[in-house]
Parts: structure tokens; C-alpha cells; sequence
């Protein structure tokens, strides 16, 4: 569970940092940067409001195939950005945007039904916070280093590969047996 919400650490926390800057290299003019960087605050806020609305009372495996889904959607729309055209950094930013309204929840709520005892879940969300919280300040940097020493479809690339990790890593949480 750590590694997966670790490596999905990286991508918002690296793109966040960088997508715009790399629209703008793409040669996407700095209004329409500018606008398609304020479609992220209004697609995070209904990504929480379908949170909010439709995943309430949701299993833990249904929730697990959100984060499959929300990890699979980043991956795939930063596969399209090779591609990049105004309409899909557009359709990026609102699915990047909504994927990070979906996440924050959901984060919570699987560590929370992961453990049975209130003991432990302090322990947990402690290691599940440690790496997460490291990988969100290491993110920008690496992709830094990247862009400079590589390029922006190198830095697309390695977001992309975290965005994979963290999917696979999804994939592999399985609820906790009922114990009797």
C-alpha cells in the first residue's frame, strides 16, 4: 500500500510542478497555458464532488478499482501528451485534475479499513506517510534534472513509468480477510 501511493506521490507532485512549463515548450501559447492550467482547481473540485456523491458508500473493492482506473487514465492521457496538441493538454488537466479529487479520499479511507485495531493505524498511516510525503518532495526535482539533462517527452516518459508503479501497485492491495 505505501509503494502505491508513493509512486502516485510522484506524479501529481512532479506534474504540478512542471506540466505547464511544458505546454508552453510545446509551443501552446501562454494564454491558452494559462487557461488550460485553471481547468485543474475546478476538475479537482468535481473529481471530489463524484467522490463525494457516488463513491461514498463504496467497498474497499470498488474503491481499489477507482485507484486502478484514476492511475490508468493519468497514464494513459500523459501517453497522449506525446502527442500534444491543445485539446489534449486540455483533456489532461481536467483528468489530472480529477483524478487528484478522487485520491485524497480514497488514501484515508483504505488505510482506515487496511487495519481492524486503532492502535496500529497510527503506525500504518506513518508508513504509508514517510514515503509518500518524500516522494512529493523528491518529484520536482528529479523531473528538473530530467527536463535539463533530457527532454519533456523524457520527463512525460518517467512520470508515465510512476503512474504504471503506482497502478500496478493498486492492482496488487487486496481487502483484509473478515476475521471471525
Amino acid at each position: 500500500m505505501a509503494a502505491a501511493f508513493a509512486a502516485y506521490a510522484f506524479v501529481p507532485s512532479g506534474l504540478s510542478a512542471h506540466l505547464l512549463a511544458i505546454f508552453g515548450r510545446a509551443g501552446i501559447d501562454a494564454a491558452t497555458v494559462v487557461a488550460i492550467g485553471a481547468l485543474f482547481g475546478p476538475a479537482q473540485v468535481r473529481g471530489a464532488h463524484l467522490r463525494a456523491r457516488y463513491l461514498r458508500a463504496a467497498s474497499i473493492r470498488s474503491m481499489s478499482r477507482a485507484s486502478r482506473s484514476e492511475c490508468c487514465c493519468v497514464a494513459f492521457a500523459l501517453l497522449a501528451l506525446f502527442g500534444l496538441t491543445v485539446a489534449s493538454a486540455a483533456t489532461f488537466a481536467v483528468m489530472f485534475g480529477m483524478a487528484n479529487g478522487l485520491h485524497h479520499h480514497r488514501a484515508r479511507r483504505r488505510a482506515a479499513r487496511a487495519v481492524r485495531r486503532r492502535p496500529a493505524m497510527a503506525h500504518l498511516m506513518g508508513r504509508i506517510g514517510g514515503p509518500y510525503l518524500a516522494m512529493q518532495a523528491i518529484a520536482p526535482l528529479a523531473l528538473a534534472f530530467v527536463a535539463e539533462r533530457a527532454s519533456d517527452p523524457a520527463v512525460l516518459a518517467v512520470v508515465a513509468a510512476f503512474a504504471t508503479v503506482a497502478f500496478v501497485a493498486f492492482a496488487a492491495i487486496r481487502p483484509p480477510k473478515a476475521t471471525r
